[in-house]
């Protein structure tokens, strides 16, 4: 990864560091290694806040804090839920109106893609499901059931996706956006549908307001287009190298990719400087060791 010599001053300063999972934190296998583990887990000590925003259900957001040893704040199901680890109640749940999530299920049927849907604890599939094996491997700790069509559920639902080949999502483009107009490409295979009003920046900027710091003071990490309602708004936008092309046009820095473990070698280069040239800051230099995957 390519940092300046000298990072700008606002960016040395910045409060907050808020981390999308999939293609961003989690490498190709889906999972946060120890490597970006560390990293997350010496942000707090240096005077800077991690906070995870993800497209993943509310349980497997809060398996990443706790598996670096933290606790803290989480937005999950793109925006629909947010939690603090530290209190029992959820700060915010959204949940989705029944006809728009039947009315995806039913244009994914008709078009030979794959609907799926989440609550804010378990994500549900139909049965012979081609995703099934996909959300296993990337939420291994998460509930993932299989049902047949009759029992999908369409009431208290957070998040409802459409999965499919690349080249079929990109023929399905222009007609799922004008069908679904909040539907965003956050991955080449995804597309995804939440509660109206409801997105990552809505419950990212409470959380920020809860912690007394301006949007101006926090730095985002992002790849989708679910994460463009928030890095927007953030000080300090960041893409990798493997975001949508509308990621990488608002990023103010563009670092290396999610399977190279991009994230962690931005934290770590982050904190030697801030080490380096904020007076009085204590070194919280991150280990450069990697273990084997988690």
């Amino acid at each position: 990864m390519d940092l300046p010599a000298d990072l700008p001053a606002d960016l040395l300063g910045i409060r907050a560091i808020a981390f999308d999972v999939d293609g961003t934190l989690a490498g190709s296998d889906h999972h946060v290694s120890p490597r970006s583990l560390r990293a997350l887990a010496a942000l707090r000590p240096a005077g800077i806040e991690p906070i995870i925003v993800t497209g993943r259900i509310v349980d497997a957001a809060v398996d990443i804090l706790q598996r670096a040893g933290i606790d803290g704040y989480a937005v999950a199901s793109n925006g629909a839920v947010a939690v603090d680890t530290r209190t029992a109640a959820p700060l915010h749940t959204a949940t989705m109106d029944t006809r728009d999530v039947e009315a995806l299920v039913e244009f994914g049927l008709a078009r030979e893609v794959e609907p799926l849907v989440f609550t804010d604890r378990e994500m549900v599939v139909m049965d012979g499901s081609v995703a099934h094996a996909y959300l296993v491997a990337a939420n291994p700790t998460a509930v993932t059931r299989v049902v047949p069509r009759v029992d999908l559920p369409l009431a208290g639902i957070t998040k409802a996706m459409l999965f499919g080949a690349a080249d079929r999502l990109d023929e399905l483009d222009a007609e799922i956006r004008a069908a679904f107009p909040r539907a965003v490409r956050s991955m080449d295979y995804v597309f995804e549908l939440g509660p109206a009003g409801a997105d990552k920046w809505q419950a990212l900027g409470a959380i920020l307001d809860r912690l007394g710091i301006d949007p101006g003071e926090a730095a985002g990490v992002g790849d989708g287009e679910n994460d463009l309602p928030w890095l927007a708004r953030v000080g300090w936008p960041v893409a990798m190298e493997n975001a949508r092309e509308p990621v990488k046009a608002i990023a103010r820095l563009q670092i290396g990719h999610h399977g190279d473990d991009a994230v962690a070698a931005f934290v770590e280069e982050l904190l030697d400087a801030r080490a380096r040239q904020v007076p009085g800051q204590v070194s919280q230099r991150v280990p450069r060791r990697v273990p084997g995957p988690v």
